[in-house]
């Protein structure tokens, strides 16, 4: 006889509802979250809600301050090049582990497909699907290394990613066609068999991302 399906704790289920909402821009970096206010609209009290954003607090996609409470985290130019250095250093680890396993055409099969995906996004101008493919087309390099510690790291601030990229894009019109430019360059350079210039090419990719404002 199966066990019945348990449902996720009131606190779980707030937290996704929150987190979804943050990730996918309702809540933009820097804006308060008021306790009160979530316990409302969820029509939860107050416990499950201060629960939820604890969690969210310690995976770092909000603060929370002793005097003014929990707030969206605000991507000031110091977190947001720890945030990118961090993630470059895994997608290019990633990527020498590809070369060394022989994954080169499972990579390149991959990338051609999410940057597909992210081109026929761009076009219609569906900016949350043309995010997620952007954001598939580095994640390849993870997921092609098929390295299942690397692929936990790198999942810890993946919705941080996702925020930083949502915003840069809805913000700067000018970066969603240079972003596809980007890397349509570093698959080009992955197919001639040029790593060392897709190397090169995505680390330039990371020290030019930031965001139009910072805090």
């Amino acid at each position: 006889m199966n066990k019945p399906i348990k449902k996720a704790p009131i606190r779980d289920q707030i937290y996704d509802i929150i987190k979804k909402n943050i990730i996918e821009g309702k809540y933009e970096p820097g804006s308060r979250l008021s306790i009160t206010a979530l316990s409302k609209e969820l029509n939860v009290s107050n416990s499950p809600v201060r629960e939820a954003l604890s969690m969210l607090n310690r995976d770092g996609i909000i603060d929370i301050y002793p005097n003014s409470g929990p707030s969206v985290i605000k991507f000031s130019e110091r977190r947001l090049a720890q945030i990118a250095q961090a993630i470059l250093s895994m997608l290019l680890g990633a990527f020498e582990i590809c070369q060394q396993t022989g994954r080169m055409d499972q990579l390149v099969e991959l990338l051609q497909k999410t940057l597909k995906a992210q081109i026929d996004h761009l076009e219609v101008d569906n900016m949350q699907e043309y995010v997620r493919y952007s954001i598939s087309f580095e994640s390849a390099f993870i997921t092609c290394c098929d390295n299942p510690y690397i692929t936990r790291q790198y999942g810890q601030i993946e919705d941080l990613f996702y925020m930083i990229v949502l915003y840069n894009h809805w913000h700067i019109d000018r970066s969603r066609n240079h972003t596809v430019m980007e890397h349509q360059q570093i698959l080009s350079a992955i197919i001639s068999g040029d790593y060392s210039t897709a190397k090169d090419l995505l680390s330039a990719h990371y020290n030019r991302f930031q965001l139009n404002e910072t805090n």
